[in-house]
């Protein structure tokens, strides 16, 4: 038999209907997934169940490991982790959650040895997070769609009108195999607006988390989430107001939103298409970048950010993000 790709901890053997995945590396439009995975890890005092090999499954020129150095002395190295942790939910529910980088390799062995650690521990359905960048305003509710393993398990939505084929990401690839094995999985889907899509979102998080708590009864904390969206509406109708511009971008999405809702327009028209008819990318560009600088901004002074990300082109500017679950500290406040 092949060699287990992964370690047990000290919660090896916890039972848990729900399995919830994911996974950095995939489209994660606001980092919507990012944040309703950090909430979950932050709030719910992880246990680890199992942690994985990632000198085997991470490519650590992708995934570099973080150095701290003080005083010119290197004082820590962290690198990525791919685990899985035992969180409960505010009722006492038992929720696995599996998250980390995306390997860059033996994608077959790591959903094998997933299979075996979710049959277990008696997982009865996989969920995944995601965001993705749609023609959509910041003003409207933010849409979840369901994707599935199982059509039984859709519930009543839009139509998508067509075919895709894209690059898999991780979680679908998992929930994919293991359907094979009749654990079928749910992909919660946030539309974010796409001018909001290289940011954090705080309000793509909240919907995920709220989507799920809608779906599978659980009690979830998302007070935390939710108050950050109130803060980031905040700051981009800052930006709305003192542009014209991008007030006038946002009424048109406004227009589009409300006349898909009755009917009138398709549910979800992509970034491009929305160039294509009503609006100007020219300005939609220049409205993306007024938000991400205004946003970073903020950032810069607020307590307990982490430190943002660069870009490897030099003189590239520095990118607010969401922390990856890997950095969450749990016994912080």
């Amino acid at each position: 038999m092949e060699e287990k790709l992964y370690k047990d901890g000290p919660g090896a053997g916890a039972k848990a209907p729900i399995m919830v995945t994911h996974f950095e590396g995939a489209m994660d439009a606001g980092s919507a997934g990012t944040l309703a995975t950090v909430q979950l890890l932050r709030t719910l005092s992880p246990k680890r169940v199992a942690t994985f090999d990632t000198d085997k499954l991470i490519d650590y020129r992708s995934h570099r490991p973080v150095m701290t150095v003080e005083d010119w002395v290197t004082s820590d190295v962290t690198v990525p982790e791919i685990a899985l942790d035992l969180v409960h939910d505010d009722a006492g529910t038992p929720i696995l959650v599996l998250h980390g980088p995306e390997p860059d390799a033996r994608w077959e062995s790591f959903a094998a040895d997933v299979a075996e650690l979710a049959h277990n521990a008696g997982v009865e359905i996989l969920v995944s997070f995601h965001g993705i960048p749609a023609a959509v305003p910041h003003t409207r509710p933010i849409a979840v769609h369901v994707q599935s393993t199982d059509g039984d398990l859709v519930p009543e939505q839009p139509q998508m009108g067509g075919v895709l084929r894209f690059p898999a990401p991780l979680s679908s690839f998992l929930h994919h195999r293991l359907s094979q094995q009749n654990l079928h999985g749910l992909s919660l889907v946030a539309a974010v607006p796409y001018y909001m899509a290289e940011s954090t979102f705080p309000r793509g998080g909240s919907a995920l988390l709220s989507k799920l708590a809608e779906m599978t009864d659980l009690s979830l904390p998302i007070g935390d989430l939710e108050r950050g969206a109130d803060a980031s509406a905040d700051e981009v109708e800052r930006v709305v107001e003192g542009n014209p511009e991008v007030g006038r971008i946002v009424r048109s999405l406004e227009e589009h939103y409300d006349a898909m809702i009755r009917g009138d327009a398709p549910f979800i028209e992509s970034a491009e298409e929305a160039h294509d008819s009503e609006l100007d990318s020219d300005v939609a560009e220049a409205m993306g970048e007024a938000i991400e600088r205004y946003l970073r901004h903020q950032a810069q002074g607020a307590e307990g950010t982490v430190p943002a990300d660069t870009d490897d082109d030099e003189g590239a500017q520095p990118r607010h993000r969401a922390p990856k679950p890997w950095e969450v500290d749990p016994e912080a406040d």
